[in-house]
Parts: structure tokens; C-alpha cells; sequence
């Protein structure tokens, strides 16, 4: 006697866990994202500002992913972020312009001017600051998000 089985079953499943397996992949992507963008909102807010420039400027890679690991990038394409970021060293050097109340005013070609003083210049770490803030908040959030995604297939 031939025994038959049915493996139609098996192949709902599987294609069940298949379409869980790509809903997943659009919710950590999505979650990855709006934690990007707190940890933006936090930084501009910790941003000095002069023009705006830095703050203005700060961006956000799309998630990719190498290997297991998924990334995303919180960078600022302005040439002196990292400067504000990190701090620098400012050499003895000789700038143009005047004094105006009590701020001095950059004025090239300027016949006035100042001798600045060789010294380090802390940085602001206004990212490293919002970028540590945002990882100590993950897991909490990270559950409370899952809870929903799992909650909108079906499965609480």
C-alpha cells in the first residue's frame, strides 16, 4: 500500500513566514529611520549656530545593511563639522576685521585685525551626545514597536 502526504500545508507556511520575513524587513528599516531621525532633531538642537550652515546640514544615509547588520549614517557634510564636532587645535595666526561691540567681525583685506592664540578648542559633540541619547532609548522603543508590528499581523 502507497502512503501519500499532502505538503500543501507546509507550503502556506512557508510562504506565510516568507511575507512575516519581508513585513520584518520594512519595519526595522522603517523603526532604524525614525530613530535616525530623532537622533537629527537632537543634534540640530545641540548645534552652535552662527549662519545655520552646520545646523542646517546635518543628513541621513538611507539602511543598508552588511552582513547581518543593518546601518544607518547621521553625517554633516559641511567642511568644519567634524572641527565643531570633535574640537581642533587653533594655531597663532593673524585675522583681518574689526571689533563691533563686543563681537569681532571677519572682514578680509581688513588693515585691523587680531593675533589669535595657539590653544585647543573643545569640541560640541552635539552628535556623539544625541547618537549615544538615541541608543540608550532603543530597546524600550524597540519593543514598543514590535509589540505594534506583531500586533498588526495578527499575532497578540
Amino acid at each position: 500500500m502507497k502512503k501519500t502526504f499532502d505538503y500543501r500545508e507546509f507550503e502556506k507556511l512557508l510562504a506565510n513566514f516568507k511575507e512575516v520575513q519581508k513585513s520584518y524587513d520594512q519595519f526595522i528599516r522603517s523603526f532604524l529611520t525614525k530613530m535616525g531621525m530623532r537622533a537629527i532633531a537632537q543634534t540640530k538642537k545641540l548645534t552652535p549656530a552662527d549662519t545655520g550652515n552646520l545646523k542646517n546640514n546635518w543628513e541621513l544615509s538611507q539602511v543598508y545593511r552588511k552582513g547581518d547588520e543593518l546601518y544607518i549614517v547621521l553625517f554633516n557634510p559641511t567642511e568644519y563639522a567634524s572641527f565643531i564636532e570633535d574640537g581642533h587645535m587653533q594655531y597663532s595666526r593673524w585675522v583681518p576685521g574689526e571689533w563691533r561691540g563686543d563681537k569681532f567681525e571677519y572682514i578680509p583685506g581688513a588693515k585691523t585685525g587680531m593675533m589669535l592664540k595657539e590653544k585647543w578648542i573643545p569640541g560640541h559633540h552635539m552628535a556623539r551626545i544625541s547618537i549615544n541619547k538615541v541608543e540608550r532609548e532603543l530597546p524600550m522603543r524597540y519593543d514598543r514597536a514590535f509589540k505594534e508590528f506583531i500586533k498588526g499581523l495578527g499575532a497578540i
